[in-house]
């Protein structure tokens, strides 16, 4: 559920924001600021445009007026929050759905937004056919996830403002990585990141509306790069030095955004490039050919920018590696039944801002062929903290991809690589960020490191290579569950199946089995009435993680107790 609140009451905002979160809600509230200057609609229509499940807002006349029918087009329910008799007649001529009091508690507004749950959708599964076509034309015009119109809608504006102004400059902002992150943590997630993204740029935009002229579009609905229009100050120094001010507040703005409410790892996968182009007014061509043609330059000039970045991070990878600048963060792993720490995975983090995320950090490896140096690196550093972070019996488990075995180093134990005096202790765990194209090879490599004590896990199961052919073949003592089949557990019955059948499995060959990526208690419950092995995820992170006073990067490796885990 989804509520938009435009009130400037500090009461009402308190009460409005815990009954949000007893509901579980996403609460975005728009800044209603004084009144009269409250009645005019011109910043809530955008927000209503990303289809809330509920508008809640201080009761004015003029203001019910202007949203009524925007709110009746996407059938959302509107609560008026009236100070008087008076109020209450104007909120029943108005037609809202439902009225108060003021002032009220976080009790009632939580009964009247829980009902209205119920309500909004029965009007919104059954739209009649004039606001069935309403709605799809509008989703071709303005973006579900922002509000923000599409380049046909803005292209009039842009040319009036051209030919006002006589110059205009095309600012193209590209968010990346947004692809990897849905690899990583599935579609759910990345929409949850979207949402963040997009209302983050809303308030740096409506922040900052007043500074200069500017609009603020997307190319086309759906898309996760930005255009803005606007006029900088003339001179060519001036303007850059405004354009790269811009791009920095931004990506502040927007990262901190995503960092407080979907987390470090998250964030870390986070870019963003600006490109510009400064247009001129010239009678001869089309201002709309003018337009479309500084788009493509400033497309152009973002992709430059990243071209440029990818350079610099292969720059700072090399000194990471030749410094040893990666630093190892222990996250626990809890036995499912009784929360006992099992455990620890090991992450290996970048000094480096832009070589934080592992999957940043690797993917510039795996461009500028260094994967084995700075996987040496990792696996030292982590097994450099077995004595400081890990209690006696515990288990290490390093994650390893199937190149890693083509590595004179790796494959014949030298000292620099696994120095370890009890490599019974550490688990090797199949990462599959590449496939295992000779399976008969492989199982020979994996044969040696047997021998000399080593277990083995694979990696994210049910996600890219990393599929039920990769058990079959490896016969690993452990199965870790990728996060896209643990997210969300305890509301999809799919899931659910798919795990239970996995556990099942799982006991029938000796094998245990880790949850990866619990986020919420209700997530927890199900794979504990699953009888999932071994769990782990931001849940359990609180005072247990432990980092060891030594070095600074980032990769993943991990920690298992020594005692038997109890069948499920």
């Amino acid at each position: 559920m989804r509520i938009v609140g435009y009130v400037g009451d500090a009461a009402l905002q308190d009460a409005l924001a815990a009954a949000a979160d007893r509901l579980g809600a996403e609460l975005v509230t728009v800044n209603a600021g004084e009144w009269p200057a409250a009645e005019n609609a011109d910043q809530l229509i955008p927000v209503l445009r990303t289809h809330p499940d509920a508008l809640v807002f201080e009761m004015r006349a003029q203001l019910a007026a202007s949203v009524r029918e925007e709110t009746r087009a996407r059938g959302i329910p509107l609560v008026a929050a009236c100070r008087g008799e008076e109020d209450v007649r104007r909120a029943v001529r108005c037609s809202v759905e439902e009225w108060l009091l003021l002032p009220t508690t976080a009790d009632e507004l939580h009964a009247r937004l829980w009902s209205l749950g119920f309500r909004g959708r029965a009007i919104s599964q059954q739209p009649t056919g004039e606001i069935a076509d309403h709605l799809r034309y509008e989703e071709l015009l303005y973006d579900r996830f922002t509000g923000f119109p599409t380049l046909p809608v803005m292209l009039e504006r842009g040319r009036e403002l051209l030919e006002r102004r006589g110059r205009m400059t095309v600012l193209y902002i590209e968010f990346v990585r947004y692809s990897k992150l849905e690899e990583i943590y599935g579609w759910e997630k990345l929409d949850e990141v979207l949402q963040t993204t997009a209302a983050a740029v809303r308030d740096f935009y409506d922040a900052r509306r007043g500074e200069e002229e500017h609009l603020l579009m997307v190319s086309h609905t759906g898309d996760d790069d930005f255009i803005f229009f606007t006029d900088l100050p003339e001179g060519v120094g001036e303007a850059e030095r405004r354009i790269n001010e811009i791009a920095h507040d931004l990506e502040e703005h927007v990262r901190g955004r995503i960092e407080a409410l979907h987390g470090e790892d998250v964030a870390g996968l986070f870019e963003i490039y600006v490109g510009s182009a400064t247009l001129f007014r010239n009678p001869k061509i089309r201002p709309e050919r003018i337009i479309y043609r500084g788009i493509r330059e400033a497309a152009a000039a973002a992709r430059g920018v990243e071209s440029r970045e990818r350079s610099r991070k292969v720059a700072d990878l090399k000194e990471t590696i030749r410094e040893g600048a990666v630093y190892i963060v222990y996250h626990p792993i809890v036995v499912t039944e009784t929360k006992q720490i099992y455990g620890y995975e090991a992450l290996a983090r970048g000094t480096h801002r832009g070589l934080r995320s592992p999957e940043v950090l690797f993917g510039v490896a795996e461009e500028a062929n260094l994967i084995w140096e700075l996987s040496r690196l990792c696996r030292r550093k982590a097994i450099e903290g077995i004595d400081t972070a890990l209690a006696p019996g515990q288990f290490l488990f390093l994650n390893i991809d199937p190149h890693d075995f083509r590595d004179p180093t790796f494959r014949y134990l030298d000292d620099e690589d696994l120095n370890v005096p009890h490599p019974e202790r550490i688990v090797l765990e199949i990462t599959e960020r590449t496939a295992i194209t000779d399976y008969p090879t492989f199982q020979g490599y994996l044969k040696e490191f047997r021998e000399r004590g080593f277990r083995f896990a694979v990696d994210d199961a049910g996600s890219g290579y990393a599929g039920l052919g990769s058990i079959a073949n490896l016969s690993p003592d452990f199965i870790k569950l990728d996060i896209s089949l643990i997210s969300g557990i305890d509301t999809n019955f799919m899931k659910q199946n798919l795990v239970e059948t996995m556990v099942q499995f799982a006991n029938d060959h000796g094998i245990q089995v880790i949850a990866e990526g619990v986020e919420r208690e209700e997530e927890y419950q199900t794979v504990k009435q699953i009888g999932v092995h071994l769990t782990q995820g931001f849940l359990f992170h609180d005072g247990q993680s432990r980092t060891p006073p030594i070095g600074a990067a980032r990769m993943t490796a991990e920690v298992r107790g020594g005692k038997e885990v109890p069948s499920a």
